[in-house]
């Protein structure tokens, strides 16, 4: 009975000064996940690239891989629900995606040229970096890639309209 009753009044709930002070998107409350998702879309490349490096294979699956990752780091870090949060997760996915592809471009060319991947990373132009994924990747790799975009949005979207936990 006691414990219904501190329920019923809400004395766990947030205080309105609290959302008055931070409110659900401002920059503050996306500062975190902001730093959270670039973390991961380096870390993510990084592991790509060496997986495919060491593996001789493009290991799109990775994709995926980068997808569940984007949205575990905002769930983690209370990322405001919501489709800016949808589009957050798309967005790094993407990020990942294509800084993954330009590395792992840069990086067999290099190899082939005798250059270090940064160095190869830094001359290497887009139309050139899209043709040579154009030729390395067959469509299953492309659809693993675009699936991964939909994993994102899929794992991210809003269980509610609002985004608040309905009443006890």
């Amino acid at each position: 009975m006691f414990l219904s009753e501190i329920c019923d009044r809400g004395y766990f709930s947030l205080c309105r000064t609290e959302e008055a002070v931070l409110p659900r998107n401002s920059i503050v409350a996306w500062l975190l996940p902001t730093l959270a998702l670039l973390v991961g879309i380096l870390g993510v490349s990084a592991v790509w690239v060496a997986a495919a490096t060491l593996s001789g294979r493009s290991c799109s699956w990775l994709g995926l891989l980068a997808a569940i990752d984007m949205a575990l780091l905002l769930k983690l870090t209370n990322a405001p629900e919501g489709r800016l949060r949808m589009i957050a997760a798309v967005t790094a996915t993407a990020a990942a995606i294509v800084l993954s592809q330009w590395m792992l471009v840069a990086t067999q060319l290099g190899i082939s040229l005798g250059m270090a991947p940064i160095a190869s990373t830094l001359r290497l132009g887009p139309a050139l970096a899209w043709q040579l994924s154009r030729l390395s990747l067959d469509s299953s790799d492309w659809i693993l890639l675009l699936a991964s975009l939909v994993l994102a949005a899929i794992l991210t979207q809003a269980s509610g309209v609002s985004g608040r936990r309905p009443a006890p």
